[in-house]
């Protein structure tokens, strides 16, 4: 369904470096990699992540788990597939691409490896399957997140008013970046005026095409609802952020997914 936008569309376009997703924190050369899945450690004790050239390498089936899917492995076929609720991701383990839902093929970055009989996939592989991967060499951290928690971070910084906490953790440090900080302060207290207190996400989706990724949520506020658009790149950069608010009418007309 088509949906009218309202007379007022608040738009940001955030070049210059983009936003960081990531929040680095600095560890030791010789530590183990840590992954971050959704802001929260991920245990690993017997298969840590490691480099593997410029690649970095995550275990399957530990990660997985977290994710809440199930993973299923053909030994003889080397057919790797994964479920959850109605999701399915179906792989080889000397292919490149995954196949979504037994249809949309999606290709990936370096290869799987296989060591003591544990399957690791690339970051990339990650970014194939709809999620938000990125790799900090500083911190030495590797860092996934699926599309409806970087949406969600975004706007609790906007809605708690911590403007200066959204420049540290997303904003890069060059000028034009932090340029743009009264712009989303703006936008943010111009929307909030119209549609009233912030309530939450009602719906997020995502899409990937050329490498960015696309991340739509519908915002509930207490009068009215709004979109806000996050496009973020390969490297776990927001590069845009749309904020347009929505009159009751059309609000009313929006499909619940």
């Amino acid at each position: 369904m088509k949906t009218k936008i309202a007379a007022v569309t608040l738009s940001i376009l955030l070049f210059a470096g983009g936003l960081g997703l990531f929040v680095p924190q600095r560890a030791q050369a010789a530590d183990p990699i840590k992954v971050i899945l959704n802001g929260q450690l991920l245990q690993l004790e017997e298969s840590n992540a490691y480099k593997s050239g410029s690649a970095i390498l995550i275990p399957l089936r530990e990660t997985a788990e977290a994710l809440k899917y199930q993973t299923t492995y053909k030994g003889s076929t080397g057919q790797v597939q994964l479920t959850r609720v109605k999701e399915t991701v179906d792989f080889k383990l000397s292919g490149d691409e995954v196949i979504l839902n037994g249809k949309d093929k999606v290709s990936f970055q370096e290869r799987i490896e296989v060591r003591q009989k544990r399957i690791y996939v690339p970051l990339s592989f990650f970014n194939a399957i709809g999620l938000i991967a990125a790799y900090d060499d500083s911190s030495g951290q590797a860092e996934i997140y699926a599309p409806e928690v970087a949406a969600g971070a975004v706007t609790g910084l906007l809605a708690a008013g911590k403007y200066q906490e959204l420049q540290e953790r997303y904003l890069s440090s060059t000028a034009a970046q932090q340029a743009f900080l009264p712009v989303i302060q703006q936008s943010w207290e111009a929307v909030s005026v119209s549609s009233g207190n912030y309530f939450g996400i009602k719906t997020t989706d995502s899409r990937r095409a050329d490498g960015v990724m696309t991340i739509q949520s519908v915002l509930l506020f207490s009068k009215s609802e709004a979109i806000l658009t996050l496009t973020v790149d390969i490297r776990g950069k927001i590069t845009g952020l749309t904020l347009t608010p929505l009159a009751a009418n059309e609000a009313a007309t929006l499909p619940v997914k």
